[in-house]
């Protein structure tokens, strides 16, 4: 018996959920911080973190439609829960992955904006 239809219409809901979840925590949390960033300008810091959201959706469906097109057939149950678990894990790991990578670049972004400030005031008379 072939399994794959049942592990796809556990999967998929299953990721979409999570996606959004995480893409909306991020969405809601992360505009605090941005602000912070960007001299709490609301209009550049909303449209910034609507991008980011668009860009989560996009890298999300893109990453849980490649996995599964890539799908191996699923013949027993002990084998779907075992690939449900896998490919659940990949797409979690990835996603914390890309969380911290957008984490990072805000730093990095942070960091050298602090820095031209300080060079700034060093500069002036």
């Amino acid at each position: 018996m072939n399994l794959n239809l049942l592990a796809y219409l556990l999967f998929f809901p299953a990721m979409m959920a999570l996606a959004v979840g995480v893409a909306q925590t991020c969405h809601r949390h992360g505009r605090p911080w941005m602000l912070g960033l960007f001299d709490n300008n609301d209009v550049l810091v909303d449209a910034l973190n609507n991008i980011l959201l668009v860009g989560c959706y996009l890298v999300n469906l893109g990453y849980i439609a490649l996995v599964m097109a890539a799908w191996e057939n699923v013949i027993t149950i002990e084998q779907l829960v075992g690939t449900l678990g896998q490919h659940i894990a990949t797409i979690v790991l990835v996603l914390a992955g890309l969380h911290y990578q957008n984490i990072a670049v805000l730093l990095l972004w942070s960091h050298f904006k602090h820095r031209a400030r300080i060079d700034h005031h060093q500069h002036q008379p």
